[in-house]
């Protein structure tokens, strides 16, 4: 029995490590760096303000121009801003995003290079101290995703323009920029989220060969992980050393200590793939929100008038980049957007939730936003009696279990790392089957968040164990990156200390295999 796992630990260590030690060394820069993106921001700090008086169609007319019914609730999403000095609808259905103008009504079908080059270069910031602006160069229509646009493929075609060292693309759909890369995060990215994730183009353009690739190697790493430690449990003698020597006693010792760790970052990673197809996603569906708005959009409600009434009785205290329509129970309503005030820290605005000396910061948003009832322009918020009839409407036939107002973030809901997801919710858990949980935001009447039974389960196996997000560590910086940091640079360690004995053996295998081949030709 030890022989046997001694020799798969010995051959799935050779075949993997190198694997295993990019595993680690990326888990350290993801960290602090992700993919390039774009941030809510500065894309709309570097939008034009939205210009009502040249807002001549309505949004049903749009819809209209876009081939869509008003009537039959198709439009999951729309959004009216501006594209360069144009206003213009981009409108999200099933099938995928669309755009029409809003001074014509004709729909943008397609961009042209000139276009294109135009909105990214009124997205492209000024530069400071009487530096030279950046040449725009346009570097091709992007039809398939490149290594930074696979997170966003909804959104392409894509125009790939060039500002110097920086790369803006400017989707086709919607004539808007979806993605800003620079030099720095383009290196960062590939340092950390690319190479963790297996994410090169030419593989991950083959899904179901990413994904095999990715589950495999997570399983033969548990088995790795799991050999090595019962392996070095063996070959401890009577005091708990190591028989070995050099740099295999340091591999046997640094095995010992964090094999168990590494074993659940493999299982982790694994599980997050869904091999066996049982995650339950966390975002409600489009049934659930239908329920909440009162049926879905309903177009016809947004007419010119009322949108400039609306906006422009805010437009004093809240100048409006971007407008998303909404509706609560049938009631037609307004989300207003703009960027952060200038002069708050870092260009984002901290949202506090209670008041006076025991207020505490609750979540930090890169924007502004403002609710207002179509009409009137009143700030519109929602008292607990409403969301409690709209969450029992998403889950019809379904008993509460309880309903809280949730003032700080549970096991479950919200980004704890940035704190950008809203609060307070009201959290409503219901008897159904899947025990669901939803959770609702009263300043913007919808569900944010969706829980059930499998999908707590998964947040323990994913999150808690891959990111080590548990109550009393996750949220006390610098002690969790302290954890996290000696946790994988030991694990870096014990992975890279078998290069050396790997390498020997090899290269002994190789000789005995070479004499044999000498002897059966002689």
């Amino acid at each position: 029995m030890q022989r046997a796992l001694i020799l798969l630990h010995r051959w799935l260590g050779i075949a993997g490590n190198l694997l295993f030690v990019v595993w680690f060394a990326s888990a350290l820069v993801m960290m602090y760096a992700r993919m390039p993106a774009l941030e809510p921001g500065d894309r709309l700090n570097r939008l034009s303000p939205l210009d009502l008086d040249a807002v001549q169609v309505a949004a049903a007319q749009a819809a209209s121009a876009a081939g869509l019914d008003a009537g039959s609730q198709e439009a999951v999403q729309i959004r009216l801003g501006m594209a360069g000095d144009r206003p213009i609808y981009r409108l999200r259905t099933a099938a995928g995003w669309t755009a029409v103008y809003a001074d014509t009504g004709g729909p943008m079908l397609q961009l042209s290079e000139g276009a294109a080059a135009a909105i990214a270069e009124h997205f492209t910031p000024a530069p400071s101290g009487g530096a030279p602006a950046m040449s725009i160069v346009h570097d091709g229509l992007l039809s398939r995703p490149d290594q930074w646009t696979l997170q966003i493929q909804p959104l392409l075609p894509a125009h790939r323009i060039r500002s110097g060292s920086d790369v803006l693309y400017v989707s086709d759909r919607t004539a808007e920029v979806v993605l800003e890369t620079s030099a720095t995060s383009r290196f960062w990215g590939t340092a950390g989220a690319v190479f963790h994730w297996l994410y090169f183009t030419p593989l991950r353009s083959h899904s179901t060969l990413w994904y095999q690739l990715v589950v495999w190697a997570s399983a033969a790493g548990c088995l790795l992980t799991l050999s090595g430690l019962a392996v070095g449990l063996m070959r401890l003698n009577r005091r708990n050393r190591s028989p070995y020597s050099g740099i295999m006693r340091w591999h046997h010792y640094s095995g010992l200590a964090f094999g168990a760790a590494a074993f659940t970052w493999l299982l982790s990673g694994a599980l997050s793939m869904d091999p066996f197809g049982w995650h339950a996603g966390r975002t409600p569906s489009q049934a659930q929100h239908a329920a909440v708005a009162g049926g879905g959009l309903r177009l016809d409600d947004f007419d010119l008038a009322s949108i400039r009434t609306s906006l422009e009785s805010i437009s004093e205290s809240f100048h409006t980049r971007e407008v998303e329509f909404l509706s609560f129970d049938g009631e037609p309503l307004l989300l207003a957007y703009r960027p952060p005030e200038s002069g708050r820290s870092g260009g984002y605005r901290a949202v506090s939730y209670g008041g006076g000396p025991g207020a505490f910061l609750a979540t930090v948003q890169p924007f502004e936003q403002r609710l207002v009832a179509l009409g009137s322009g009143e700030t519109r918020r929602f008292d607990p009696d409403e969301l409690m009839a709209a969450a029992t409407a998403a889950m019809p036939g379904a008993a509460v279990v309880d309903a809280n107002e949730l003032t700080e973030y549970d096991a479950y809901y919200g980004d704890r790392r940035h704190r950008r997801d809203p609060l307070p919710v009201l959290r409503v858990r219901f008897d159904d089957p899947d025990r669901t949980w939803l959770y609702l935001d009263p300043a913007l009447g919808r569900i944010v968040h969706r829980e059930q039974r499998r999908s707590r389960l998964d947040r323990w196996l994913y999150r808690g164990l891959h990111r080590l997000d548990f109550p009393g560590l996750y949220h006390r910086r610098p002690l969790w990156d302290i954890v996290v940091i000696v946790l994988l640079l030991g694990g870096l360690f014990s992975a890279a200390s078998s290069f050396v004995p790997a390498a020997r053996r090899l290269r002994r295998a190789s000789r005995r295999l070479a004499a044999r081949l000498r002897r059966e030709e002689g």
